[in-house]
């Protein structure tokens, strides 16, 4: 069901925070929009980047960070679902890095599911994924 206008403004600011971290590579502040708990997930583009719990997070955050010079996320056609104290949102996500002499930019899709706690929402899960090569209407890259 689509999210009331009070939990996608919520979610939309939380989105703009982790912006925000990844541009100041700055790894406290985007735990901070984590939940703390030892299930929390997050799946990365990366084979290995396959995380469980705050510590593997903020591992995998510091790495994003410091292997990159500089760091530009974005996000378009963000929705926003909710049903209770659970939301979820999806969206295409771009990150641009340079990395040393080289400009990366993946173009990708993420999804993240948020839990309202204490009257803060904070994320649960997140899944950002590179799409495969396949050709448009081709379901494989062949």
């Amino acid at each position: 069901m689509e999210a009331t206008k009070d939990i996608k403004n919520a979610i939309h600011g939380i989105l703009k925070k982790y912006v925000q971290a990844y541009a100041d590579k700055d790894p406290e502040s985007i735990m901070h929009l984590f939940v703390e708990d030892p299930d929390l997930v997050a799946i990365g583009a990366g084979r290995d980047e396959w995380v469980k719990g705050p510590e593997g997070l903020k591992k995998g955050f510091h790495r994003d960070m410091t292997q990159a010079d500089e760091i530009q996320v974005d996000f378009e056609d963000i929705t926003v679902s909710s049903s209770g104290n659970v939301a979820w949102a999806s969206a295409h996500m771009s990150m641009y890095a340079k990395v040393g002499k080289d400009d990366i930019t993946m173009f990708g899709r993420l999804s993240m599911v948020f839990e309202e706690r204490n009257h803060e929402w904070l994320i649960t899960h997140l899944h950002f994924s590179v799409p495969d090569e396949q050709g448009e209407g081709q379901s494989y890259p062949v």
